[in-house]
Parts: C-alpha cells; structure tokens; sequence
C-alpha cells in the first residue's frame, strides 16, 4: 500500500492542485445560481401579492447599480 501511493504521488499532486480551484469555480457557480433562483422567487412571490417589489432587489438580479 505504501508503495502504490509513492508511485502515484507524482500524478495525485498536480492532479489535486488542478482540482482545487476548479472545484472552486463550481462551487461559486452553484452558489451564484442558487441565489439568483432564491432572489426570482421572492419576485414572484411579491407580485404574485400584489406587493411593491423593491428596486434593490431588481438592481441585484439584473446586476445594475443604479
């Protein structure tokens, strides 16, 4: 056992340090995604109510900064 991770430590580092920041970007994606998905629904939740939708929250799913 000892022996087989010797020999593989010279593939399994560069392979894991191109993981890590691809699994980064993934994450941040996912997390990117969720909230814009959260920030719609709470849109539609407000107009289904008739309610006023703020402009903060208009300005951060379109990403303006007006």
């Amino acid at each position: 056992m000892i022996d087989l991770l010797r020999d593989l430590s010279p593939i399994l580092i560069p392979i894991i340090a191109l993981l890590i920041p691809i699994v980064g970007i993934i994450a941040w994606a996912v997390v990117r995604v969720t909230r814009l998905k959260l920030l719609h629904e709470t849109v539609r939740h407000l107009s289904a109510n008739g309610q006023p939708i703020p402009h903060e929250l208009l300005n951060k799913i379109t990403g303006s900064k007006d």
